[in-house]
């Protein structure tokens, strides 16, 4: 009998400490529950100056824990912030915005149009909000060469083929409303255009530092992804020339002083930025006697931009906006 009773002491014991503490997976009701919005979906911070510091966020919480996205689109810039996650609540610490864009061109001072959707659930919740004054992207951390909202710079000089055309152009811009437009065909040549931005005429005059990884070059382009029907290649080949005056006279030598080259197929559509870190930049045109062959940011007195294509397959395009040196990381990190 005392067996007996010993044993039912214990029973109860055991199933305790045998129940299953975590249960590993994602729970019954996430998988197959339903989706019922406990909390509607809000947007804190609304009308915000983005230039000052301002943010956004946006709040929700759910039956259960969901991929959720948060699509936010300018009605007038066309500008798309996506904002995305995992959970049953949306808050400041996971939706936070600060004004940037997902898709270029940037935002600007305009209303917006919000989608909050889900992923295996057909609800769409809309929304809108509205920006009083855009972000500001030239700060203390980087130095502008051309945002082209003053026009353009005519003292940032080039040439561009007879027929091909260098045409400042507003609305529809990257960032701002306005920027130039570069195209042409050249049956002769590979290069289209080209221009020199001399430090000496950028927007702003601090200089960069001399650290090689912490100096970025940013450059809005508009590309339109014309195919040619001789190589069946992008037709647009853009070119990035680095020039430093090493000896500090105002005049870049090409007998005793460096340039760094960098190219890329513009094989786009639309408004991409092209960030470079100044260190990544490896084709170096030695100078004919002299150069130093160390990058030296602080030294560089003219940046070239050239729109270049194959002679033989026709129409090449590729626009520009928003040129601009960023310190510590690209201007979109």
């Amino acid at each position: 009998m005392k067996k007996i009773k010993f044993l039912l002491l214990i029973l109860p014991f055991f199933f305790l400490h045998c129940e299953k503490v975590n249960i590993e997976g994602p729970s019954l009701n996430d998988i197959y529950g339903e989706l019922d919005i406990l909390q509607p979906f809000k947007i804190i911070g609304d009308s915000a100056d983005f230039s000052t510091g301002n943010n956004i966020y946006f709040t929700a919480s759910f039956s259960k824990q969901v991929d959720w996205r948060i699509r936010i689109q300018g009605d007038s810039s066309g500008s798309v912030k996506i904002i995305s996650g995992k959970s049953n609540e949306i808050n400041q610490y996971n939706s936070l915005w600060n004004g940037s864009s997902t898709h270029l061109p940037f935002f600007i001072a305009e209303d917006c149009n919000v989608e909050l959707t889900f992923e295996m659930h057909d609800d769409t919740i809309y929304n809108n909000l509205t920006i009083n004054k855009e972000r500001e992207y030239n700060n203390g951390n980087s130095v502008l060469i051309s945002d082209y909202e003053n026009g353009f710079n005519p003292n940032f000089t080039g040439f561009f083929q007879a027929g091909c055309t260098k045409q400042f152009t507003i609305g529809g811009a990257g960032q701002g409303i306005k920027y130039l437009q570069q195209y042409g065909t050249c049956s002769w040549d590979w290069l289209i255009g080209y221009i020199d931005y001399h430090s000496t005429f950028w927007f702003d005059q601090q200089e960069l530092v001399n650290d090689p990884n912490e100096v970025y070059f940013n450059i809005m382009i508009k590309g339109d992804s014309t195919i040619s029907s001789v190589t069946n290649l992008a037709n647009s080949l853009f070119k990035l020339e680095f020039y430093e005056d090493e000896n500090g006279d105002g005049y870049y030598d090409a007998n005793t002083e460096d340039r760094y080259d960098y190219e890329f197929d513009v094989d786009w559509n639309g408004w991409r930025m092209i960030s470079i870190c100044y260190n990544d930049v490896e084709k170096l045109v030695l100078a004919t006697s002299g150069g130093d062959a160390v990058r030296n940011p602080t030294m560089i007195s003219n940046v070239r931009t050239l729109l270049l294509a194959n002679p033989e397959s026709g129409f090449a395009k590729a626009d520009v906006d928003f040129l601009i040196w960023s310190i510590g990381s690209p201007i979109l990190n």
